[in-house]
């Protein structure tokens, strides 16, 4: 296998900094056919895809740009720039960033990262419990999951899996022994719920109460599920939450409704269209399409 010289960094910093092989070349005085070649074999060997084709363009992928900037001091930091490639191939240049919520973070993502961490044992990863869409906006996430988002045309939205609205009450609640709830039985009762304007599922839960010709107006609002379960002190009081969180987390003295009708919820995974993704970020989103 053809090893990797600075002349082959000369190519690789020429393209990135003209964006297309025919320019390179020029500046080089090569021709095109040798540029193009010469990107393929670097690639083939520090193992690691520097560039992708964008409308007639070469970027830089993002998990390369710490081997771009090695590269632009390659004479003196040649050993410098090998270990660059090798942390590149391990995960660790490029910390994954995903944004989420606990319920999600508590079971898909939990699942997911175990697997990745045991691929990318060295790799750097941010949970950011937030507002994913807020997060990917800003830049400060590479990736989101979250339940029934609305978001804008930027983000990509991915269906992972299925949950439903459940209702929690304590145990000693008269409702308890019923398995189902209705939204007409839960009118008398203090409700701890999500804000329909900055949650989506208050959101989901909102349109399911007026649909039914009820108002909705929780007495309480919380922004996860897991803060509805601990604040259910008070006798009488009830919460509407995502099935998910019972799943992932046992809750004493606490019994789980079903409620009727019936509110579905999608986990959904969001991504950037114009960002591309980190080869971490990549593995993780194949990890949690195969579940």
């Amino acid at each position: 296998m053809t090893q990797f010289t600075p002349a082959h960094a000369a190519v690789l910093r020429a393209v990135h900094r003209c964006g297309t092989t025919v320019e390179a070349a020029r500046q080089l005085n090569l021709t095109q056919s040798a540029i193009s070649k010469i990107v393929a074999r670097s690639e083939t060997s520090l193992g690691v895809l520097v560039f992708e084709r964008r409308d007639g363009r070469l970027t830089l992928r993002a998990e390369a740009s710490a081997l771009m900037a090695a590269l632009d001091s390659v004479e003196q930091e040649w050993l410098g720039l090998r270990n660059v490639a090798v942390r590149l191939r391990a995960g660790q240049e490029t910390p994954l960033r995903i944004a989420s919520t606990p319920s999600i973070g508590h079971g898909v993502i939990a699942r997911a990262l175990g697997r990745l961490t045991n691929e990318y044992p060295q790799a750097r990863v941010e949970l950011i419990m937030g507002d994913a869409p807020t997060e990917l906006a800003l830049g400060t996430a590479d990736l989101g999951l979250m339940f029934s988002p609305r978001v804008t045309d930027d983000i990509a939205l991915t269906p992972l899996a299925g949950g439903e609205i459940i209702a929690l009450v304590r145990t000693g609640d008269a409702l308890a022994k019923q398995g189902t709830v209705s939204l007409h039985d839960l009118r008398a009762r203090r409700l701890i719920c999500f804000d329909r304007e900055k949650s989506p599922l208050g959101w989901l839960i909102a349109q399911a109460y007026e649909r039914e010709g009820l108002e909705y107006a929780p007495f309480m609002t919380v922004p996860y599920s897991i803060s509805a379960a601990h604040l259910l002190a008070g006798p009488g009081d009830v919460t509407l939450i995502d099935s998910l969180l019972t799943q992932a987390q046992r809750f004493d003295g606490l019994v789980q409704l079903s409620v009727e009708p019936h509110i579905p919820i999608t986990i959904c995974l969001m991504t950037v269209r114009s960002r591309p993704l980190s080869r971490l970020a990549a593995r993780f989103v194949e990890i949690v399409r195969e579940r």
